[in-house]
């Protein structure tokens, strides 16, 4: 099982956050390695969706379950997809209203060990630069409203 967790105080609200997160449709726009995003039902506090990553040039959908409570958590279960085990959890912790704690944490494991040797490098990366990269699409489109 591969794992990674990271905490960072960033200079965007928890619900701006929290919202960025939420809109996984936008995440080819900005997530290098993810090259398609389809929101398939949402219901109350849950939603699914299939999310297409590309990995050196391969593709693999993947579908999540993901739990929410609005502007405080996102929980994200998979569902169907080339994985054996996949779960991730956001938390977003209110500062003031210019920044917030966030906490994300991921764990994976492919269903296939050759898949799991070869891909578990190129996604475990991808996994160490998530807040990064939702921080700097946060920054980003904070500085267009402003």
């Amino acid at each position: 099982m591969h794992c990674f967790e990271e905490t960072k105080v960033l200079p965007v609200s928890a619900k701006e956050m929290y919202d960025l997160v939420m809109d996984i449709e936008t995440y080819p726009v900005f997530v290098p390695w993810l090259c398609g995003a389809e929101l398939l039902e949402v219901k109350d506090n849950e939603l699914s969706a299939e999310l297409t990553m590309d990995l050196a040039g391969t593709k693999h959908k993947f579908q999540t379950v993901d739990y929410f409570m609005p502007h405080k958590l996102v929980e994200i279960r998979l569902l169907t997809g080339p994985f054996k085990f996949l779960e991730s959890v956001w938390t977003f912790d209110h500062i003031d209203d210019e920044s917030c704690k966030v906490h994300f944490s991921i764990e994976f494991e492919f269903k296939s060990m050759m898949l799991d040797i070869v891909a578990s490098p190129l996604f475990g990366a991808a996994c160490k630069t998530m807040v990064k990269t939702f921080e700097k699409r946060a920054v980003s489109l904070k500085a267009v409203r402003s």
